[in-house]
């Protein structure tokens, strides 16, 4: 096989593999794939270029795609992210055997699935029937930054004087737009006890999905210190659902 289409045919199936396992986790961006393929593409550069390092790159490379991809999440994230893409790789790779290897039909194969894999998990679902992941960008003081949030109908948290909903995230996915003053405290009450939380209210939100930003319900952010339970590190109030 020709470097080129050896090349043609990782990147095609690194990308459907990030592309997949990004989706499921609520991670997806078409940036995020894109970078954590390229990574994939020069660790395959790197295996062919120098084969005593097929091992290492074989490895380091699942590992180095999800670090780009979930660069603003929680390490844990990022290890379930390795862990799982490690996971599909085997099965792909197991599959991958039983193609008869000088068949002229395998490499053509292994694209189109790539192709089929990556238009399921991307465009196959109808507008408006959401998994409950929605992807926000948030501004405040100039700066803005972006993550992913699961809307959350237990989440009737209310602003008390303003009355507005309430948006709540884990203090790593915004500590780059925490404003210095403007603060007030949101008193809650769960299962597991009272607590507090510092909120603010960001410049604007916008919500993005297919390549476009839309303008979101007004809201106040609570800042959680600690990690939120799951893999979600953001929870959006029941109004977000009407906006995807």
């Amino acid at each position: 096989m020709s470097i080129e289409g050896y090349l043609a045919i990782n990147l095609t199936a690194d990308f459907s593999l990030l592309a997949a396992v990004s989706r499921a986790m609520g991670l997806f961006s078409w940036r995020g794939v894109l970078a954590g393929d390229g990574v994939c593409a020069a660790f395959a550069v790197l295996a062919v270029a120098c084969p005593g390092l097929r091992t290492f790159a074989a490895l380091a490379s699942p590992a180095a795609a999800a670090l780009v991809i979930t660069r603003r999440a929680a390490p844990r994230l990022w290890a379930i992210f390795t862990l799982t893409l490690f996971a599909q790789a085997l099965l792909c790779a197991g599959l991958a055997r039983l193609l008869p290897p000088a068949a002229p039909w395998a490499a053509p194969a292994c694209l189109g699935l790539g192709a089929l894999i990556t238009l399921a998990v991307n465009v196959g679902r109808p507008a408006g029937s959401g998994d409950w992941q929605v992807a926000l960008c948030l501004a405040s003081g100039g700066r803005r930054v972006r993550f992913s949030a699961l809307i959350d109908t237990g989440n009737r948290l209310r602003e008390p004087l303003s009355g507005l909903p309430v948006l709540i995230a884990e203090a790593a996915l915004v500590q780059d737009i925490l404003p210095g003053t403007g603060y007030r405290t949101l008193v809650y009450g769960a299962i597991g006890g009272d607590g507090r939380m510092a909120c603010f209210r960001p410049d604007a939100l916008w919500i993005c999905r297919g390549g476009r930003k839309r303008r979101g319900p007004e809201v106040w952010v609570a800042v959680s210190p600690e990690p939120l339970p799951g893999l979600c590190q953001a929870l959006a109030p029941p109004v977000f659902a009407s906006y995807y």
